[in-house]
């Protein structure tokens, strides 16, 4: 069933060409002006693939140049085609597929929250201005993959037993979708939180059956050591983590890291169970990424694309278009500088790169994705204990003596 639009929505329906167009083609100039990335983590990708197909260390030395595999062990077997393509096919390859993988993204998620097909168009050209997804995109990074492993499995048009499979695989490639078995779980989608363990479980296995250095990754520590991902207090590290030691300083954040952070894990797991329960699935997927991104010890701000997700399933919920577009502001890939462009701190673009504030301005700006997060749980939790209030009350008045 289509859902009623506003007058903003009509306009973007009867110009979706229109949007769709002028909004790439500012998005290229952009990407001109402002480069950088050189799809360099999928050089890292297909460098510990072949670093595991010669039988070399993963996780010992560093596999291209000063650059270590970060991955769990299966992630290299199955980054293991990227080995075989030459560099210029792959770069080729790699960005298309990624596209057009957004693309699909994008249009499972109008479909599944009724909004007009047209907006589809809209809402890519939006994305490409999304820092998480350009910076995807020009580092070559996994996170869009990702993003469509999660949405294809738990926005299907119709129930399988194999719901579950993508989340597990997901969580292979990188760890933090594990979370989203907790949001299954509160979402009373047993079978597939179930699935989604056992597709996690039966690649670590494997990993340890095939994969030399498994074991050292597993029972070594190398999964939980952040600091080979990048400095904690980085900017570009858009977690709680980081969040609390840019304002703690990195010792003293560790152990209010781990309770804010289990904190906001339940309720953010939770919230998108019950959103979940009430039929809005892309919500729920965006509003459990965003939790798994803003929990993990690191993470960096290209790790938040599911700011595409709730982005539409806000601006399909009736609320007023400012909404939504808050939402999209705050990951706005916003260029900070004029060209020439220095870029030894970051890729200047989006309101991270700010670097002109101090103070309490600087510290919100540069905690953007954290602060949104923690907006929308607020948000959307009263929104539903309004309803649930709503409901008791209704329910004891019937329930009265006349």
């Amino acid at each position: 069933m289509l859902l009623r639009i506003d007058p903003v929505q009509s306009w973007l329906v009867a110009n979706a060409r229109t949007v769709f167009a002028v909004a790439v083609a500012a998005a290229l100039v952009m990407g001109v002006l402002w480069p950088g990335g050189g799809l360099i983590d999928m050089r890292v990708y297909q460098a510990g693939a072949q670093t595991w197909l010669h039988g070399g260390p993963l996780y010992t030395q560093p596999v291209l140049g000063p650059m270590e595999f970060t991955y769990p062990p299966i992630a290299a077997v199955l980054f293991a085609p990227l080995a075989v393509l030459p560099l210029p096919v792959l770069c080729v390859a790699w960005a298309l597929g990624n596209i057009a993988l957004l693309w699909m993204i994008v249009k499972r998620c109008v479909e599944a929250v009724g909004l007009p097909p047209q907006l589809a168009l809209v809402f890519v050209a939006a994305a490409l201005w999304l820092e998480p997804v350009r910076t995807s995109l020009l580092l070559g990074q996994i996170n869009i993959v990702l993003l469509a492993l999660v949405a294809f499995d738990l926005c299907r048009n119709r129930s399988s037993k194999w719901t579950g499979v993508g989340v597990g695989l997901a969580a292979a490639v990188k760890l933090t979708p594990l979370l989203f078995v907790v949001y299954l779980l509160f979402a009373r989608r047993f079978r597939e939180a179930a699935v989604a363990t056992a597709t996690f479980v039966a690649t670590v296995v494997i990993g340890l059956l095939i994969v030399p250095e498994a074991a050292h990754y597993w029972l070594g520590g190398v999964f939980g050591d952040s600091t080979r991902v990048g400095p904690v207090l980085n900017w570009s590290n858009q977690s709680i983590h980081g969040m609390l030691a840019r304002l703690l300083g990195e010792p003293e954040s560790k152990l209010p890291w781990m309770l804010l952070g289990g904190a906001v894990a339940v309720a953010g797991t939770f919230l998108a169970g019950v959103v979940d329960r009430r039929g809005d699935r892309v919500l729920a997927i965006g509003l459990a990424g965003m939790t798994a991104c803003a929990v993990s010890p690191f993470s960096w701000e290209h790790h938040w694309v599911w700011f595409v997700p709730v982005i539409i399933a806000l601006a399909a919920r009736g609320l007023p278009w400012w909404i939504p577009g808050l939402v999209f502001l705050a990951g706005l890939a916003m260029p900070t500088q004029l060209p020439p462009v220095d870029f030894g701190h970051g890729m200047n673009t989006g309101f991270l790169a700010w670097d002109w504030l101090d103070g309490f301005g600087a510290f919100a700006v540069r905690n953007m994705y954290v602060w949104v997060l923690l907006a929308l749980l607020v948000g959307i939790g009263m929104r539903y204990g309004r309803r649930r209030l709503a409901g008791s009350l209704r329910s004891a008045e019937r329930v009265q003596p006349a």
